[in-house]
């Protein structure tokens, strides 16, 4: 009978100890982790409201990228619209009117000739620009090729490129090169200015031709103003929706951080539950401790050694 008793207690106080040593040891694994959520097993609802929330997350990232490369492309398409306005200025409007000057002989106009190709020649190379990766800004979907030929009419695409910005948003990243100059339409500025210098290289002999210049230069010049009007509508969209972005970001980073702190709370990586697990681990530690040290007198009582 005494045999029993002690083999129970002893074997009693074995599965004990071995409870206390997987108990730490599950705590211990969680703290390691920095969650007490480890399997789907621990927590089912849990388990699946964090997928959830990790899928959201991915999602606000994967926005987050978008939202970067659609203010990069705005950014790149202000920078040359701005070097756009610079070269259609009130100086060009005034340089143009200034052809009609009945004071200017053939020589000046042809000087004033050069330099509006100077201008046209640069105004083609910025609506031909290209992005840091070598993509045409101002061609819509057709990025790979020159949107504008050396002629000044238009061959990109038709339509502006859209950017998913949110769950919401799809905003226009950019603007087709058509929309800007005017291309094919009455006020198509390459065509007006290739006019004015058409017009400027020859020779003015009698009152006619004088006519004749000067009803060119004046319709060249309404065209330019169009074009001075319509970048400025171009530009305020592209500001607009700059601002945007920043707004959309804004918001975006508050509802991470929200979405952040539910899945921490549901992993049990948040600061109270790493706090709750940790004084776990120290009692279960305790407790494992003291069973190993009730195993290990028992130890050294002669009735365990004999049944030993």
């Amino acid at each position: 009978m005494m045999r029993l008793s002690t083999s129970y207690l002893y074997q009693h106080q074995l599965d004990t100890m071995s409870k206390a040593m997987n108990g730490y040891n599950d705590l211990s694994s969680r703290l390691s982790a920095g969650q007490t959520l480890l399997t789907p097993s621990d927590d089912p609802t849990g388990a699946s409201q964090a997928v959830s929330l990790q899928s959201a997350l991915s999602r606000m990232s994967q926005f987050e990228t978008a939202r970067t490369y659609a203010q990069d492309a705005l950014g790149q398409e202000d920078d040359t619209l701005n070097s756009v306005a610079n070269l259609l200025s009130e100086n060009l409007s005034q340089k143009i009117v200034a052809g009609g000057n009945g004071s200017y002989s053939d020589a000046d106009r042809q000087s004033l000739a050069t330099e509006l190709q100077g201008i046209r020649d640069n105004l083609l190379d910025l609506a031909n620009s290209k992005n840091s990766d070598g993509r045409y800004i101002f061609a819509g979907y057709k990025t790979g090729s020159a949107p504008f030929q050396k002629d000044g009419s238009y061959v990109g695409g038709d339509t502006a490129m859209t950017q998913k910005v949110s769950d919401e948003n799809e905003m226009q990243v950019g603007h087709v090169g058509s929309d800007i100059f005017m291309s094919g339409s009455t006020d198509d500025l390459f065509k007006a200015l290739d006019s004015a210098i058409n017009k400027l290289n020859q020779p003015v002999t009698n009152d006619a031709e004088r006519q004749d210049l000067q009803d060119t230069l004046d319709s060249v010049n309404i065209s330019v103003k169009k074009n001075i009007d319509n970048l400025g509508k171009v530009r305020a969209q592209v500001g607009t929706n700059m601002q945007q972005l920043e707004t959309l970001g804004f918001s975006a980073e508050s509802q991470n951080v929200q979405v952040q702190s539910r899945l921490q709370e549901t992993l049990g990586s948040d600061w109270d539950s790493m706090i709750s697990l940790l004084s776990q681990s120290t009692m279960s530690e305790f407790a494992l401790n003291s069973s190993m040290t009730v195993f290990q007198s028992m130890q050294q009582l002669s009735i365990f050694k004999v049944v030993g």
